[in-house]
């Protein structure tokens, strides 16, 4: 029976490998950028640029760097996971249950991309599609585990940036709009 599994899922990884959609997503979808927190004291002002995202190449569920990059149609986030761990972690009940083994079929074979599976990462039910940019950065960067997103949705190599944020104490404070009354100004030296 573990033989018979073993060769089912290799077949599997075949067809799901030749198959699959490889999708490009607009750039749009890849432009997210991380808030960056404001001062407390509005007074000082923080003057780094925003940090690029960073985007891993490692699978949530091996932990290993993926080789072919996936997720479901209606998955919202730009992480994605290893398509072969992912068919690898099936069980053999989910192979007949789920019908999966359809696509296998001789007669009447089923396409991959019209099977249903569950996201790992945030649990959505859609058929799958392999990420044609992140597979792309995956190939170009052969020893990267993580890119940067840029502004313009492009992968990139990450750039080391400074532990330390750039606060400018000598530029009058940004006028927020809001006056709280409490501010007074320092004291100079007689």
């Amino acid at each position: 029976m573990e033989k018979y599994t073993r060769d089912k899922k290799s077949q599997l990884k075949e067809k799901y490998t030749s198959d699959l959609p490889r999708v490009g997503k607009p750039p749009s979808f890849y432009q997210r950028m991380g808030s960056q927190a404001p001062s407390l004291d509005a007074s000082i002002q923080v003057v780094d640029p925003p940090k690029p995202l960073s985007l891993t190449f490692k699978c949530p569920l091996s932990l290993k760097r993926q080789t072919i990059p996936a997720r479901t149609a209606n998955c919202q986030h730009l992480e994605t996971f290893d398509l072969l761990t992912f068919l690898d972690n099936i069980s053999f009940s989910d192979l007949f249950l789920k019908g999966i083994l359809r696509v296998l079929h001789r007669g009447d074979p089923v396409p991959p991309h019209s099977i249903l599976h569950t996201c790992p990462i945030c649990s959505t039910k859609a058929p799958l599609y392999i990420d044609s940019l992140i597979l792309s950065s995956l190939t170009l960067h052969p020893d990267l585990m993580s890119v940067t997103v840029s502004p313009s949705g492009q992968l990139t190599p990450p750039t080391p940036t400074p532990d330390h944020p750039c606060v400018d104490l000598t530029s009058p404070p940004l006028h927020t709009g809001q006056d709280t009354g409490t501010s007074s100004p320092l004291p100079t030296p007689d």
